[in-house]
């Protein structure tokens, strides 16, 4: 499996330590170069952060540096979708692996039911499964009820990529909370519990943030609007669970379609 370390060049420990992680387990990396927001013209900004849709869908303004992390992603999806590859792990350089992420990264690449995006950081907060089957003898694939946020690691399709970059040619809130959004890109987005994947001590040092006041989020329209916009989210979310197939569904449907193939 193909993977992509985002890194900004003067994040030099950093990338020293997600190196020394993937070395170690014996995997092999393509480094993307991140996009440092405060180093674009106001036409770069704009070309796919848009103020207008992030005063409508977003408690506040992207600081740039988070603009910066979005275009990031948004350049290795366009990578998988340029290249033609099956699916690629997409981690920051943050990330803190596992030993069981190679173990986790081939059995992902024979899963036999379609998916978009597979999220395997630990999430902030634990998150309730709508249903979870066996990936191998140690983890499982979940389906949450509601999807975590964190894009420190996760494993993304062709397809997966190919919705993202069409759904999001124009966006307003951070990468990580965009993807929660699973109905907007008409995404299948799993999880891997017990994630193979955490966020360092690196990332209490966040470069993403350090352009932004950390008061700028507690203005008094941000407080009217978060618990608006997370009504309007848990509506939202509500409604489109009760139409989702489970676990088992899809499984079954695959495994009949493809007699078995691939079986874990």
């Amino acid at each position: 499996m193909d993977i992509f370390v985002i890194n900004l060049a003067s994040s030099k420990d950093r990338l020293e330590s997600i190196t020394a992680q993937l070395t170690a387990a014996h995997l092999d990396f393509t480094r993307i170069s991140a996009i440092d927001g405060s180093s674009l013209s106001p036409a770069e900004l704009n070309a796919h952060y848009q103020p207008d849709l992030n005063k409508r869908i977003y408690r506040r303004p992207l600081s740039l540096g988070e603009i910066g992390c979005y275009l990031s992603h948004r350049n290795c999806w366009q990578q998988i979708v340029d290249n033609k590859l099956a699916m690629a792990l997409i981690l920051e350089d943050d990330a803190a692996l596992s030993d069981q992420l190679s173990d986790v990264l081939s059995s992902i690449e024979q899963l036999p039911i379609k998916w978009d995006i597979i999220k395997l950081c630990d999430p902030p907060k634990r998150k309730k499964h709508a249903s979870t089957v066996d990936l191998n003898k140690k983890t499982r694939l979940c389906q949450y009820k509601k999807v975590p946020s964190r894009a420190t690691g996760y494993v993304v399709s062709q397809n997966g990529a190919l919705k993202l970059l069409q759904a999001r040619n124009v966006f307003g809130r951070p990468v990580d909370d965009d993807m929660q959004y699973y109905w907007e890109f008409n995404g299948e987005v799993f999880g891997i519990e017990p994630c193979p994947i955490s966020n360092s001590q690196l990332a209490t040092d966040s470069d993403i943030d350090s352009d932004r006041p950390r008061q700028s989020t507690k203005t008094i329209l941000s407080r009217v609007k978060a618990p608006l916009l997370r009504l309007d989210y848990e509506i939202k979310l509500l409604c489109h669970n009760r139409a989702r197939k489970g676990l088992s569904d899809h499984y079954s449907r695959q495994f009949s379609s493809t007699q078995g193939v691939g079986r874990i």
